[in-house]
């Protein structure tokens, strides 16, 4: 039996409402966490999968070992389900008119306390000017260089900024800006007995570390790099915070790899030597990630724009 598409049915048989059912099943792949998105219950969004089983002629969601997943039909009809939600979506949003000075809203960031140093915090500052009543709630990622799941970013936060590769942002509904290139440098104390004004390898690779760490796993770009030359880095202390590096360094006599940007605030107020790390490590992005279905809402876009404004300027200067 040949499955019902949009392009051969009649649309005043459709219940539009049922686009945006099928939009969240096909993403959640879970009845209870896509009736909680769009807010039914789950007896009305099992019944709702049902008319649409009836409606297309097709399954749409099957049980497996690792749970529902979608038909090939499914994957089919939603491309241009949510080609025309968005379109409506955004027209929509367009016929509303966003004053900053005017909107009481909370945005959710998912970002490092490297983010909230350099980026949100020059954000909050044109906030208080510009927009009062904007206010930003942030929380800690699992990790700096993975993006969010993109259901996360849907439904639990506005923006994701984090250095994510390329490679790894690979979901058409994400949208992304870059930010700006950041790279790495040493800190050390002003006073270490043995390091001052340059750093050698052997120097690097002699000390005791402080280094950034989220979650295991294998070793990262300064440790395979060490391996190459026949060194293993020794660490001293192991930390989630990028803020807490300086702060332990200070006043010692460990070594600590970390963003530029970050150091150099950090450097005169703490007594810190900021030196080039003595090995070829690749610049890394700092990346702005939001989800479609955001896209064209009018305050999002204004606070996105602000963002990418601040992040314009601060590159400029760096």
């Amino acid at each position: 039996m040949m499955m019902t598409t949009i392009h051969n049915m009649n649309l005043q048989s459709i219940d539009l409402n049922l686009l945006v059912v099928l939009e969240a099943l096909v993403e959640e792949c879970n009845v209870t966490r896509a009736a909680k998105r769009v807010g039914l219950s789950q007896p009305a969004m099992s019944n709702a999968l049902a008319r649409l089983r009836r409606t297309f002629d097709d399954p749409l969601l099957v049980r497996t070992a690792e749970g529902m997943v979608p038909t090939p039909a499914a994957h089919a009809l939603i491309i241009p389900v949510r080609q025309a939600l968005a379109q409506l979506r955004e027209a929509l949003e367009e016929k509303s008119v966003f004053d900053p000075t005017a909107t009481e809203r909370t945005f959710h960031l998912l970002t490092t306390d490297y983010a909230e140093i350099t980026l949100v915090a020059p954000l909050l500052q044109m906030l208080r000017a510009n927009a009062g009543s904007i206010k930003l709630r942030t929380q800690r990622p699992r990790s700096v260089f993975e993006p969010p799941s993109t259901s996360s970013l849907a439904d639990s936060f506005d923006f994701a900024v984090g250095f994510y590769p390329d490679a790894l942002v690979l979901d058409t509904r994400l949208h992304s800006a870059l930010l700006w290139e950041e790279r790495n440098v040493c800190i050390v104390s002003a006073k270490h007995p043995t390091i001052n004004g340059r750093l050698s390898l052997k120097q690097f690779a002699e000390a005791e570390h402080v280094a950034l760490f989220y979650k295991p796993q294998g070793p990262g770009v300064v440790d395979t790099l060490l391996a190459q030359k026949g060194y293993t880095r020794k660490m001293a202390v192991q930390s989630p915070h990028f803020a807490s590096l300086p702060f332990i360094v200070a006043g010692t006599n460990l070594i600590a790899t970390m963003p530029e940007r970050m150091a150099h605030q950090f450097a005169r107020q703490l007594k810190l030597q900021v030196l080039p790390v003595p090995l070829d490590l690749p610049a890394f992005r700092l990346t702005l990630l939001w989800h479609q279905r955001h896209h064209s809402d009018p305050a999002h876009r204004w606070l996105r724009s602000a963002m990418i404004e601040i992040a314009t300027k601060l590159a400029m200067v760096s």
